[in-house]
């Protein structure tokens, strides 16, 4: 958490929340193998959050798991131009999240600027590493 994470009530902005939530991704990926940032990127297309809680300063932790496509929706032949990752942030003394969302993100071509599919993020990730 960074000094001015905070607002003037003394917990984490709503908007800085989100940016955690990007964080979370973008090691999720890398923990995967893949590279976010290169040809192909992942970009943001819809994001569902609830906040239950305030985040004060402290440790923080960002949970994200896939959970669209699964393995046995995932197909290579079927095409996918979008996954969906369950993200929350978890304060370590407090049992329940403190922030809990659902990011859809679509894959782009950053050269070209259009849609890719997953398939096409895949492959260009792998060939980067």
């Amino acid at each position: 958490m960074r000094p001015n994470d905070l607002d003037a009530l003394g917990h984490v902005n709503n908007a800085v929340a989100l940016e955690y939530l990007e964080a979370g991704r973008w090691d999720w990926l890398g923990r995967q193998g893949l590279v976010h940032g290169d040809r192909m990127i992942a970009v943001v297309a819809r994001t569902e959050i609830d906040y239950l809680a305030e985040i004060p300063r402290g440790r923080i932790e960002v949970c994200t798991s896939l959970e669209s496509p699964s393995a046995e929706e995932f197909d290579e032949d079927d095409l996918t131009f979008r996954a969906r990752f369950r993200q929350r942030i978890h304060l370590p003394e407090v049992a329940r999240p403190a922030v809990d969302a659902l990011i859809t993100v679509a894959f782009l071509d950053a050269a070209q600027r259009c849609l890719v599919s997953m398939q096409d993020f895949l492959a260009a990730s792998s060939v980067s590493n």
